[in-house]
């Protein structure tokens, strides 16, 4: 028989497992609104955990002050998600006012953060556990939500995003905000909301001030310490969009852990609060260890599996192209919980503890403390630590603080700087015999990162605004650029420029038919724009970080062509918001982002972008784009489909190894290819007549711009489906199912011709621009 109140504890249920998910959901949807309109660089995603920890941090506060109930919590997140379906929709009109959207956004996101905040106490209140046994059922909730938020995020990125789409997403949770504020209201209306007790009581009585002091002081520490773990699954993964979400979710993952321990008194016993704080100077430290030995065990057993980028050819036969993307996912969810799991365990005691101490503190208020001083370190990092500090000497700072801060005793503060300095040597060999400065670098196979790490024979960093660009060069014969842990370019010692770069800039123009303006989008090492700066009369480029700006004057060459010189304008902003808000027409336009992978870069081949790029042109404007040949076929099909209204006559050029420059006239309008100015041999250490020999030899003319599946999707803003097949399977990873589909798309092996093949064979293996024998089958 139906029963109302099982109904209405089966509801309850339900809603505790439900009531956090809109902040961590709405955090990447935001995150994804937010970069699709301002850019996305680490600072962006960083600053946006910060935002939703201040608002969960006024919220827990105010939630047993405000006269608010659970329903008009539910209501007002209605209203404020339809304020955010409006701010998304009308975007390209609010970007006419650029800081002032911005500003915009995070508000909405503060406000939603703070009124998701508020649900959690709201609920204890009313249900009247706010002492006694509130601790044991905080950690229940705690624990089944956590697992149900992880399970959602990662849902959400890998395919609900690209099926879905961020807008349906939105209005689904609305529908469920709406839900719930319906069910409150009738579960309520008959209700009184309790009255907590005064500010006053709580707050300054001596022993809650020590207890909330010493949370307040290790969560900020906990936000440091987050930031510095994001930024190593950043740089060791690469600055992938989902490796946002994948961070996340190994957090809320080791949160579940330690609130299931807590569940009983036995967790207290093996985990004290005094000895949390006695010992958190070591533990820093030994997370400090932790930090730099799992990522060496991490890369040996990718080799010993066979699983190393380094080693496909001994990639065990079980790895098919249909479960990769699987062992992928595999591979970095590993990487990610295990480097993640310790710390966030036992940073996530910290409120178990600390309520356990006292009780009668009303649970908003320790999470309010929680959440201030998690914003407050990971804004304090993005803003001063990163810029002035090593990871080696943070993690020595913080471990200070601790002993400094926590351990009473001198006995005690003499054992624990003895055993510091023991975990401090350790790291600081692995800091050595492994460089953290080349990032990303083919996943870091073990036998060759150690190798690699012997070679190095200088280091250049540059930073700003929480972005990271190294030049590491190797035993003096040439570098390679990381940006962000990324690799990029590759430069040999003997060249000048990146020689790869500054032909991207050379291939569309000997088809430009006026030079009088030209826009990159993307500066990179700014050697794409040698070309455009010799020939028009004025050249903008734009880019999110300005620390390429840095990079570029390092480069000699580039910084006396480009850097001073008023022919050339630099503008700090997003590619894609320039374009939606530029009021200026171009004859031709680079996208100089060489691949999809960096962060949100993806939203540069979408179909709102492509129709920005055809509005910034003149009628006989040429854009010219990046294509990386490890571009999935579907991706690239949905490429195609996305632009072959607006970009149909186009040519290819091979540029490197798996790397093509895409040339197209506006609309349906024919290419006309003229003649490449003799001046612009020089920009290749060549001469005119071997210049023109060389390009004629990468081009591959009248490439077919038309998709082979009619009803493959498009790749939009909304539904970003380059984004979600580029997080299920990111170029570069596990090369036994390497191939190139821009070559098998375009069918490049059979356009070749034997001078053709030698010349293009010189190129790739020699930077030689005459003809070298041998078979070009191996690169096709």
């Amino acid at each position: 028989m139906f029963s109302l109140d099982r109904f209405k504890t089966n509801s309850e249920k339900i809603f505790l497992l439900w009531f956090g998910i809109p902040v961590l959901l709405y955090q990447v949807l935001i995150s994804r609104i937010l970069s699709q309109i301002f850019g996305s660089l680490f600072f962006i995603q960083l600053f946006l955990i910060a935002v939703a920890y201040l608002g969960t941090s006024l919220g827990s506060y105010f939630a047993d002050r405000w006269k608010f109930t659970l329903s008009n919590s539910h209501l007002s997140l209605v209203i404020l998600n339809v304020a955010l379906l409006g701010f998304y929709l009308n975007d390209t009109t609010l970007l006419a006012a650029t800081h002032l959207s911005l500003i915009l956004g995070f508000v909405l996101f503060f406000l939603i953060s703070f009124v998701s905040a508020m649900i959690l106490p709201l609920y204890f209140l009313r249900t009247g556990t706010e002492t006694g046994s509130s601790t044991k059922r905080f950690n229940q909730v705690y624990f089944y939500f956590h697992l149900l938020v992880v399970g959602a995020l990662i849902w959400t990125e890998l395919d609900l995003l690209s099926s879905v789409g961020i807008t349906q997403i939105l209005i689904g949770l609305t529908l469920l905000e709406a839900f719930w504020s319906i069910y409150w209201w009738f579960r309520d209306k008959d209700r009184i909301q309790p009255i907590s007790r005064s500010a006053n009581e709580m707050l300054f009585s001596t022993s809650a001030k020590k207890l909330l002091l010493s949370l307040f002081v290790f969560s900020v520490i906990s936000g440091v310490i987050q930031s510095i773990l994001y930024r190593q699954v950043q740089t060791t993964l690469a600055p992938l969009a989902f490796h946002y979400t994948l961070y996340l979710a190994a957090l809320l993952l080791s949160w579940a852990a330690s609130s299931l321990w807590f569940q009983t008194r036995k967790g207290y016993q093996w985990l004290s609060w005094t000895d949390f704080k006695s010992k958190s100077a070591i533990l820093i430290f030994a997370l400090l260890v932790w930090t730099q030995a799992w990522p060496v065990a991490w890369a040996w057993m990718l080799d010993v599996c066979g699983l190393s980028t380094f080693d496909g050819a001994a990639l065990h036969s079980s790895v098919t192209p249909e479960n990769t993307p699987y062992i992928i996912f595999m591979i970095r969810a590993v990487f990610t919980l295990g480097l993640i799991f310790p710390f966030g365990f036992f940073f996530g005691s910290l409120l178990p503890l600390v309520k356990k101490e006292n009780e009668y503190i009303p649970l908003g208020i320790y999470l309010s403390i929680n959440s201030l001083g998690n914003a407050l370190g990971i804004l304090v990092f993005i803003s001063i630590l990163f810029e002035v500090l090593g990871i080696f000497q943070l993690w020595a700072l913080l471990g200070l603080c601790c002993l400094i801060f926590a351990v009473r005793t001198i006995k005690l503060r003499i054992i624990t700087s003895s055993l510091i300095v023991i975990m401090g040597g350790l790291s600081w060999g692995l800091l050595r015999t492994y460089s953290w400065d080349l990032g990303s670098f083919n996943m870091r196979g073990f036998a060759q990162w150690y190798s690699y790490s012997q070679e190095i024979s200088k280091v250049q960093t540059f930073k700003h605004n929480s972005s990271q660009v190294n030049f590491v060069e190797f035993a003096g014969q040439y570098s390679l650029m990381f940006m962000n842990g990324h690799t990029s370019v590759f430069l040999p010692h003997q060249e000048p420029i990146p020689l790869i770069d500054t032909l991207m800039g050379l291939t569309p123009l000997a088809y430009v038919n006026n030079f009088n303006n030209a826009l990159v989008i993307g500066m990179g090492t700014g050697a794409t724009a040698l070309g455009a700066e010799q020939l028009f009369a004025h050249t903008d480029i734009v880019d999110l970080d300005p620390t390429m700006l840095k990079v570029a004057g390092s480069l000699k060459f580039v910084a006396d062509k480009l850097l001073h010189n008023p022919k050339v304008t630099f503008t700090e902003a997003d590619g894609l918001t320039y374009l939606r808000t530029t009021k200026k027409k171009y004859d031709l336009i680079y996208n100089n982002v060489p691949s999809p992978v960096y962060f949100a870069a993806a939203k540069l081949w979408t179909r709102e972008a492509l129709q920005a790029v055809s509005s910034a042109l003149h009628d006989d404007g040429i854009f010219a784009q990046w294509l990386d040949g490890e571009i999935s076929p579907l991706a690239l099909d949905s490429l195609i489909r996305s632009s072959e209204d607006l970009f149909s006559q186009c040519d290819l050029y091979l540029l490197n190894i798996e790397f093509y420059s895409l040339v197209c006239s506006k609309g349906a309008a024919p290419l006309k290819f003229k003649t490449y100015p003799d001046s612009l041999a020089s920009l290749m250490q060549t001469t005119p007549l071997t210049f023109n020999a060389f390009l004629q030899a990468l081009q591959f003319p009248k490439v077919p711009m038309k998709a082979v599946d009619p009803d493959v999707p498009l790749n939009t803003l909304d539904k970003p489906l380059m984004d979600v097949l580029v997080a299920q399977n990111p170029p570069g990873w596990l090369h036994n199912a390497r191939k190139d589909s821009v070559a098998a798309r375009f069918k490049i092996g059979e356009a070749l011709t034997p001078e053709k093949c030698s010349r293009i064979r010189g190129w790739l293996f020699n930077r030689h621009f005459v003809e070298a024998p041998g078979d070009c089958a191996e690169l096709f």
